[in-house]
């Protein structure tokens, strides 16, 4: 198949836990890393962009997606073991990493792990390195009682975490109208992860801390941070006083790659082309 093409492809992690990820064109590689219960596809219109000069790859992180669904390794620790096998077993180098939401903590956690030395930049997408905090000045997800109610009553169910993502989907991800047919994909796609290991991976997202790892990036490489329009009060002051070498860009709504995917693309190749 030519690599112009939309490669569908598996690795094998371990025994009988497979990795999906999608692959088209060549260059220097882009790893894109979607948030909690997605997959790679929702990166398609990034995939046809960048496939045009770089070896795009979208993941499907364990239990996401078309990978394996299992009860083991669900926490963001082994998903950066998980995106180390498949940077060694592809042989990449020169990469650039793109995470989205909890994705970013993918891509934290490899960089915690394996370090920098493979990365060509690291690009993060609407999700700060420490999601609960008792520090008003830092960007956090929420406060620690919002964040019990959604692990406690919320995401114990298939219906309650389908209602979760509609709610967060409507006013949160989407700036604009949140469409039937718009709502309906965004919610099949999340829906492919069952909701008990949406629970594990939410609990194990909200009680971590990547801000030594956000700082050794912010240092070590070229880094940019996109932020939803509605964090930038809080999240630009708390990026440029952590991590003043990280680059930030305000911009629609937590989806706002998938919502405004010109407009996106094109700061992210600006910012790919200063290096």
């Amino acid at each position: 198949m030519s690599t112009h093409e939309l490669r569908s492809n598996y690795l094998k992690l371990e025994e009988g836990i497979e990795m999906h990820y999608l692959e088209k064109g060549e260059g220097k590689p882009l790893i894109f890393i979607p948030g909690l219960t997605f997959s790679g596809e929702i990166f398609s219109n990034q995939i046809d962009y960048f496939s045009k000069n770089h070896r795009v790859i979208a993941i499907d992180p364990r239990s996401q997606g078309l990978s394996t669904m299992t009860l083991h390794g669900n926490d963001y620790m082994t998903h950066g073991l998980d995106l180390a096998k498949l940077i060694e077993e592809l042989d990449l180098d020169d990469i650039t990493l793109v995470g989205w939401s909890t994705g970013n903590l993918d891509l934290w956690s490899y960089v915690r792990q394996f370090g920098t030395g493979r990365l060509r930049a690291a690009v993060t997408i609407d999700m700060s390195p420490v999601p609960l905090s008792s520090d008003p000045k830092d960007w956090t997800e929420a406060g620690i009682e919002d964040l019990r109610q959604v692990f406690t009553q919320v995401l114990t169910t298939p219906e309650g975490t389908r209602e979760f993502f509609s709610e967060y989907a409507t006013e949160v991800m989407l700036e604009g109208e949140a469409t039937p047919d718009r709502l309906a994909y965004i919610l099949d796609l999340s829906a492919r992860t069952p909701y008990y290991i949406c629970s594990a991976l939410f609990a194990n997202a909200v009680f971590s801390d990547f801000s030594e790892t956000a700082e050794k990036i912010s240092r070590e490489i070229p880094s940019l941070m996109f932020i939803a329009r509605h964090w930038a009060p809080v999240a630009e002051s708390y990026m440029k006083t952590r991590f003043p070498k990280t680059e930030t860009l305000v911009m629609g709504g937590h989806l706002m790659f998938y919502e405004y995917p010109d407009q996106w693309n094109a700061a992210l190749e600006n910012f790919l082309a200063k290096f």
